[in-house]
């Protein structure tokens, strides 16, 4: 339960989205239940309140596990246990391998109190663990301490608390979708999506399956993630938990890996078009390690596009460098400040932008990324990469750093790789 203590939620929001960092405390636990072993009664003295809430968060669990229903119930009363009705209905349609949970701080107040509870989870075949964590009230009723109410309390939940889904299996993924949802030929999207990705980053290794869940919209979606920002051209998000160490802030453990499928915005798109947005999700599952808390939102996402394919993303950023004046004029200033390497010089530097400006900025990053790897080799990519999360290179990401890490790798200056990228871009102008 580690990792319960990332320091950061990493989401990748793409066709129009971006990355996102927030940290988390970290979490000191002080008791575990888990629903590997079933829980053996003791014939020793009275348990204490404390020992029978971890009894019940133990029992709790395993029901989860095991899809018991009656014993699940029992761990719940009043409103709580109708939802509980629903949730165990749901999770037994899925492939749960294990589910743990952690209290983290318990207060009684006579025969009420509180627990902040961690709950772990994973599906059969996927290397991930999944959390939640969650505030439960809990009373003490003439058949013990029941759940009254459990809150998430990052607003997130797990899948089976959101709606009925029904899994899916491939070779290297399972996916999750609402139970009346069609989903056409899905499986078949994501093994191309693979495939793309893998070719266009050789070398680059991926998990050997990938958790997929499918939404109908942002809502949905937003339901299950506590960063998820609502953008309404986003397609897909990949996501994960991380942790980083050290000034150049590299990534040193990852768990929670998974990836969104928004089907409004993804499901009427032709077959490339959806394959290229899995390769784009999967090259941001693959190199989750390597994009560090300093690796610029240019590089992170033109990668994900040059791994996909996305070889016209750039004609919009060359259209505006060769002169393209927009329609709604109010909207061109935004517009232009994006097609910039120091405007993108952070992990971050999405998060403000202008939906406009996103769009742009995306386009001029996916011209970054084919420039650098035109001339310099597709390796010059993940070699930018490594150069951002070493600390041999000082510095706080900005102009400042990327201009240092150019010079190691490219040896070139900020200033003649941008005059590389704009020319590159303009290229691929339609006019």
């Amino acid at each position: 339960m580690a990792a319960v203590a990332a320091t950061a939620l990493l989401v990748a929001a793409c066709g129009g989205g971006g990355e996102t960092a927030s940290t988390q405390p970290t979490k000191q636990t002080s008791t575990k239940a888990s629903a590997d072993t079933k829980p053996k009664a003791t014939a020793t003295k009275a348990p204490s309140d404390s020992e029978q809430l971890n009894t019940l968060l133990t029992e709790r669990a395993y029901a989860l596990h095991s899809g018991d229903e009656a014993a699940f119930l029992k761990t719940s009363t009043g409103t709580q246990a109708t939802r509980d009705k629903r949730a165990i209905a749901a999770a037994k349609a899925l492939p749960l391998n294990d589910v743990k949970m952690e209290a983290d701080g318990t207060e009684i107040d006579g025969d009420r109190g509180t627990i902040k509870v961690h709950m772990a989870y994973r599906f059969d075949g996927i290397d991930e663990w999944y959390w939640k964590t969650s505030r439960m009230s809990v009373e003490k009723t003439d058949g013990g301490w029941k759940v009254a109410k459990d809150r998430p309390t990052y607003g997130t939940l797990a899948p089976w608390e959101h709606t009925r889904y029904k899994a899916r299996s491939s070779k290297h993924f399972l996916a999750l979708a609402p139970a009346r949802m069609k989903v056409g030929k899905l499986m078949r999207d994501l093994e191309k999506g693979r495939t793309t990705m893998r070719r266009g980053l050789k070398g680059v290794k991926l998990p050997e399956r990938v958790l997929v869940i499918v939404n109908r919209n942002s809502n949905d979606t937003k339901a299950l993630t506590k960063d998820y920002k609502t953008l309404s051209a986003v397609v897909a998000i990949a996501e994960a938990q991380i942790s980083t160490d050290g000034p150049a802030r590299k990534v040193s453990d990852v768990s929670g890996n998974r990836v969104f499928v928004l089907w409004r915005s993804y499901g009427n798109r032709p077959p490339k078009a959806r394959q290229r947005v899995i390769a784009h999700e999967l090259a941001h599952v693959a190199l989750v390690k390597r994009t560090g808390g300093r690796v610029p939102v240019w590089l992170s996402e033109g990668t994900a596009m040059y791994a996909s394919g996305d070889v016209n993303r750039a004609s919009d950023a060359g259209a505006l460098l060769s002169g393209g004046v927009l329609r709604d004029s109010s909207k061109q200033k935004p517009a232009e400040r994006a097609l910039s390497l120091t405007r993108l010089a952070k992990p971050s530097s999405l998060n403000r932008m202008s939906a406009v400006g996103i769009s742009f900025a995306y386009s001029y990053a996916a011209a970054a990324a084919y420039a650098i790897a035109d001339k310099y080799g597709q390796g010059a990519l993940l070699r930018l990469h490594a150069a951002f999360n070493s600390e041999k290179i000082k510095g706080k990401p900005g102009r400042k750093l990327t201009d240092k890490v150019f010079k190691k790798v490219l040896k070139k200056s900020l200033s003649q790789v941008e005059s590389e990228v704009e020319a590159y871009a303009r290229t691929k102008s339609p006019f």
